[in-house]
């Protein structure tokens, strides 16, 4: 019993010790490579920097390699009054028109081309009730424009008064009313925007426009958007949902499971305590009227806290005259790894439907370049305990790079992803652990333990019956 306890430890600990990897399939020609790190393939990473990943070749060498920079961070964002013009149609708008019902147009004089436009924020007539779609287009001279968004969505409506409320009604008035007047722009240099209503729109009655705007930096790279998540555990008030391990949320798309469903949600993360972040304001997460904070950084459990992410309107609503249903936009989050999302309504959380919302998160693309030397196949892996290796910068791995060149045309791909790593529901309750391997390269591995561990129970046995037999007890 003793040497079969032996040989089972020996099977177990020896495939244990071999880290997780993903195969590569290279495309075009090398010696460099670009490789943009999907999102499943974080999980082979111990940490959210991802600094522990590598790139192998067929017999185990590493690759040398060097992240891609990202931009520098864009300096404090400011938010200016711009001018509010009402024109005619553009042409083409007055040309097509099918119905006959009326529609306008505006021109935002922003102020200033040299600057980029994160947000415009438009005002509407006081008692204003609606919900109206909009084309954003872009210009620099009033002539050639370029269109930003199809159908950008103003919301603003009061919720009816319950019955057998009591108290003041003028003190409800703010509380109840939905607000969304805020558009992201997505870091467009711009000196004038123009609006449009779209063909089946009623025209919102605009008073104001508001730019949010910064010092021009380079464009941040692609978001990368996660497969839908349901949530893992709800109560009355708030659901939760697990995140991809090592994901810097960006933006966070949530869906309400009913058509004709709008409320209000606030947005919370789970993370380290010694990892919040200080206490922030941005100016992209537009103002909701009268909401009160109901999450403060409480921690929940031994070691994490819930972090004040942002706060949304949702909806999912449709439209008369057959036209599109109109989904609520995606909340822009600060960029953090954290361990869950919250869902918190101002109510309770059936509001936004006879299911729980689900939601899919959007993740800034993390991009390596690699020189392949020797032969393939290719792995991307976590390093081993006895890996020294660094990442070079860009500028040291590629001599002949002018500042500013596009990235190396040859790509590399992660052919595949094993089913034992970490998913989007299991993340969470596995954060700590190591992915295993996959099935196939585990293989070899399993078969020469177990030879190793017969080898070893014959080596044994044999020994034993070459040992002479102990002499027989006297007779008494």
């Amino acid at each position: 019993m003793k040497f079969a306890a032996l040989a089972a430890l020996a099977l177990a600990c020896v495939p244990a010790a071999r880290a997780a990897t993903l195969p590569l399939t290279l495309t075009g020609t090398g010696p460099y490579y670009t490789l943009a790190v999907p999102l499943q393939a974080r999980a082979l990473s111990g940490s959210s920097g991802l600094a522990d990943l590598r790139v192998h070749n067929a017999v185990g060498e590493t690759m040398a390699f060097a992240w891609v920079d990202e931009p520098a961070p864009a300096a404090a964002p400011r938010q200016v009054a711009a001018r509010l013009y009402k024109v005619p149609l553009p042409p083409a708008d007055a040309a097509s028109a099918i119905d006959g019902r009326p529609r306008q147009a505006w021109i935002v004089d922003t102020r200033e081309a040299s600057e980029d436009l994160l947000r415009l924020d438009l005002g509407l007539e006081r008692g204003t009730q609606g919900v109206y779609t909009l084309r954003i287009e872009a210009s620099d001279d009033l002539q050639h424009w370029r269109t930003l968004k199809d159908d950008a969505q103003l919301v603003q409506l009061q919720a009816l008064p319950q019955v057998g409320a009591t108290g003041t009604l003028a003190s409800q008035v703010e509380r109840e009313r939905l607000s969304a007047n805020g558009i992201d722009l997505d870091d467009t240099p711009a000196r004038y925007l123009r609006l449009t209503t779209a063909p089946r729109s009623a025209i919102p009655p605009l008073v104001s426009a508001t730019v949010t705007r910064a010092p021009h930096r380079p464009a941040p790279p692609p978001l990368e958007w996660s497969d839908t998540i349901a949530a893992s555990r709800c109560e009355a008030t708030s659901c939760d949902y697990p995140l991809p391990r090592n994901a810097a949320i960006a933006e966070v798309q949530i869906t309400p499971s009913d058509v004709d469903t709008i409320g209000q949600v606030m947005v919370m993360g789970q993370m380290e305590m010694g990892r919040l972040p200080p206490p922030r304001h941005s100016l992209l997460h537009g103002p909701l009227h009268a909401l009160r904070l109901k999450a403060e950084r409480a921690p929940t459990q031994a070691g994490m806290a819930w972090d004040n992410a942002g706060m949304a309107n949702v909806y999912w609503l449709t439209q008369a005259s057959g036209a599109p249903d109109l989904h609520s936009p995606p909340l822009r989050l600060e960029g953090a790894a954290w361990h869950m999302l919250r869902l918190e309504t101002f109510g309770p959380i059936t509001q936004l439907g006879h299911a729980p919302p689900t939601l899919r998160v959007g993740v800034r693309q993390r991009q390596l370049v690699f020189v392949a030397r020797g032969a393939g196949p290719f792995t991307l892996a976590r390093a081993g305990a006895g890996d020294a290796s660094t990442p070079m910068s860009l500028a040291t791995l590629m001599p002949g790079r002018a500042p500013g060149a596009p990235l190396p045309e040859a790509t590399a791909t992660v052919a595949s992803a094993p089913a034992a790593l970490p998913t989007p529901a299991s993340a969470s309750a596995s954060a700590s652990a190591e992915p295993p391997a996959p099935a196939g390269s585990r293989t070899p591995w399993l078969w020469a333990a177990l030879l190793a561990g017969l080898a070893l129970m014959g080596g044994m046995a044999w020994s034993l019956l070459r040992k002479p037999a102990p002499p027989p007890p006297p007779a008494g």
